[in-house]
Parts: structure tokens; C-alpha cells; sequence
């Protein structure tokens, strides 16, 4: 394409992806631990949907907290004294970490999200309250098995930490249940924003109120060394408590709830009735191959899946077989006589792949990235 068609192109392009406005049905929801201890350091996570092109969510925090990080872009974070502005272009979902006042007290949230048409709706619930403790307590919120609930930091000896760098997470949800000797425990992440379903365990010992943290990363885990063979759905980490508490000798029987989307299954030939096609990789110094069983197909989307585990870390969701990318050198100094029939399919295949000659529109949607954030 000439350069002056190039420009014209992506002018036009431009302006489809800033005057393209969906209907004013944005929502948000924050979710944030009912309490927490002073000076505590903990996260909030918000879920966002429907907002077009690009979004904002406006948290007022608190009076005495104070904003850290998130895991967003810094050049997507605004902070103005208590204010903090977040910019949206494809996230589902986003978290944030605060360190709470020395002060004892109930707190309350507040916020509003903007859609593309600048049409604002409020961050749900409108207004959220979280206490802060002078010392931990031993509140059993959560039962003693089945019952969990969102939060993003413990009063008990499990409040939850993430080793991973915050910029290679993509999506994250958090579970909170109290762990007694003898029970069947249960973390579930109902709002589906990674593809965990739940992990549970049979509890060996009692250890208090504990903290599940689910985080889907944007590629390989920086606490790995490699990736296992094969076609990778997913990279993800599960920390279960902190300080290696989920060990073998306080927990036993883990195992880790997952979905896959049927359409990857599709396009990457992966036989969802053969279970040795797709497994839930643990990563514990070396990559560990989990038995992992399909529980279930007929959701129209997803094809649900669970893996027994040794521990809880860094995970990989793997496809068997080598990356579909990862095609043979074809000798191209002959006439052509010299390559093979199936070389040449292998190449066709390839460069028919979906999404292949979609590079160009995917680069200047990046090359948007910045003009639609100045619309804000």
C-alpha cells in the first residue's frame, strides 16, 4: 500500500474507533475486604463492562489512604490527592493497592465510571465501607468450608501476597474463607474474570481466616524459567494464604477448578473428549503435568475442566503438542521441486490462519492507543 493510501486508511480507521459509541450500559463493581487491620496494605479489585472503546473509573478514597500501585499502566493512573483516575481500553477487570490509616474507624468508598460517551454510572455499590481495625481480629466470616467471599487481605495468620510483577497481570480475583481443622474448604471466584473457577482442599490443620488470590497473567510468569511443550491457553498464579502456609502438612486432596474457552479448543485442534490433550501445569522448580479430568462440555463457551495439585504457585494451562507456529525450515533456494507437499500445506495453513492479515488493523489500533486515552 502507498504511503499516502496508508495514512488515508488509518485515518479512516481512526475515526470509526473514535466515533464508534456503544449504548450507555457500563457498569462497575468494586470489591474490597469488609475490614482490615491499620496500616495494612491491601487491594481492590474493580470489574468493569460495556464501556466501547475506552473508559475511566474515578475512585475518591478515603480520608488517610494511600494509593500505591495498580495494575494498569502507570501512564493509566492519575492521582490527585485522595482522587484517582483510572483509564480503561480493553480491561475487564483491574485491582489497586492502598495502605490503610493508623487510625481505627469505618471508611467509605465512592466512585463513578465513564463510558465512551462520557455517560457516567456509579461504581457499585455507590458507596462501599470497609473498617480498619487497631489489631486483628478473629472474625470466621466465611464458615468453615463451602462458604467464601471476595476480600483482598486477611485478619488471620493468610492474608495473601502476590511475588509476581504487577505488569504482567492481566486479570485477578481474590477469595477469602476460614480454614478448620478437619473441614472441606472451598474458594470460589464467581465473577469470572480469570479462567479459575475455585480451588479447595481438605484442611489438615486450623489456620484462621485465609486469603486466595487468582492472577492471569499477560504472559509467562516471571517467577518461571521456561513454559512446559506444547500450545499455552492460559499462564496463571494461585497463592493460597502467605508464607507457604497451603503446604502438605496443613492442607491434602487440592485441587484446582479451571474453564477453556471452546473456541481456543477449535482453533487449536485440542480434542476436548481426550483428556490427555489438555492439562493444568504446576511449576514447582520443573514443570509438573497434573492429572487433570474434563468435568464438563455443555456450555455453549467454555469447556470446564479439574487438576489435582501438589502445592499452589505459578500454573500453566497447556495444550499437548508443539506451538502450531513453530513450523519446519523449507528449503526455498530450489525451483520448488524440492519442497514437500505437506511443507507447502503447512505454509498455507499458517499464512490463512485467523487473524493473520488482521496484524495491520491490530497495529493501528495500537497506534490509536494514546490519541483515544487523550480523549479523557
Amino acid at each position: 500500500m502507498k504511503q499516502p493510501e496508508f495514512k488515508f486508511a488509518f485515518a479512516l480507521l481512526l475515526a470509526l474507533i473514535l466515533c464508534a459509541a456503544p449504548a450507555s450500559a457500563g457498569s462497575a463493581e468494586r470489591i474490597l475486604p469488609s475490614s482490615i487491620n491499620a496500616n495494612e496494605v491491601f487491594q481492590v479489585t474493580v470489574n468493569v463492562a460495556d464501556y466501547g472503546a475506552a473508559g475511566q473509573v474515578l475512585e475518591k478514597l478515603p480520608e488517610g489512604f494511600t494509593y500505591i500501585s495498580s495494575t494498569l499502566p502507570e501512564r493509566a493512573v492519575t492521582v490527585n490527592g485522595s482522587k484517582v483516575s483510572f483509564l480503561l481500553m480493553t480491561e475487564k477487570s483491574f485491582s489497586y493497592t492502598l495502605k490503610a490509616p493508623s487510625s481505627a474507624g469505618t471508611y467509605q468508598f465512592a466512585g463513578i465510571f465513564r463510558d465512551i460517551n462520557k455517560t457516567e454510572f456509579p461504581v457499585l455499590p455507590s458507596s462501599s465501607s470497609i473498617k480498619v481495625e487497631s489489631t486483628s481480629d478473629g472474625d470466621s466470616g466465611g464458615g468453615s468450608g463451602g462458604g467464601s467471599h471476595k476480600s483482598s487481605s486477611s485478619g488471620g495468620g493468610g492474608a495473601g501476597g502476590s511475588p509476581e510483577p504487577q505488569s504482567n497481570v492481566k486479570a485477578k480475583e481474590l477469595s477469602q474463607a476460614y480454614v478448620t481443622d478437619g473441614t472441606h474448604i472451598r474458594f470460589d471466584f464467581p465473577n469470572g474474570v480469570t479462567c479459575i473457577r475455585y480451588v479447595e482442599f481438605d484442611a489438615k490443620k486450623t489456620l484462621g481466616k485465609i486469603t486466595t488470590i487468582v492472577e492471569m497473567l499477560k504472559g509467562q510468569s516471571k517467577l518461571v524459567s521456561s513454559l512446559p511443550e506444547g500450545t499455552v491457553y492460559e499462564n496463571v498464579n494461585i497463592w493460597v494464604g502467605s508464607g507457604g502456609i497451603a503446604n502438605p502438612n496443613n492442607i491434602k486432596n487440592a485441587v484446582v477448578g479451571f474453564k477453556v474457552e471452546k473456541a481456543w479448543l477449535e482453533k487449536n485442534g485440542v480434542d476436548a473428549g481426550d483428556e490427555d490433550s489438555l492439562n493444568l501445569w504446576y511449576y514447582d522448580k520443573a514443570w509438573n503435568k497434573l492429572d487433570t479430568t474434563k468435568l464438563d462440555e455443555t456450555n455453549n463457551t467454555y469447556v470446564y475442566y479439574e487438576a489435582k495439585t501438589p502445592g499452589f504457585g505459578s500454573f500453566a494451562i497447556v495444550a499437548a503438542g508443539p506451538d502450531p507456529i513453530n513450523i519446519e525450515p523449507i528449503d526455498t533456494e530450489g525451483t520448488g521441486d524440492n519442497v514437500s507437499s505437506e511443507a507447502k500445506k503447512r505454509v498455507r495453513t499458517w499464512r490463512s490462519m485467523p487473524g493473520f492479515e488482521s496484524c495491520v488493523f491490530l497495529a493501528a489500533v495500537g497506534a490509536a492507543y494514546c490519541v483515544l486515552r487523550k480523549k479523557f
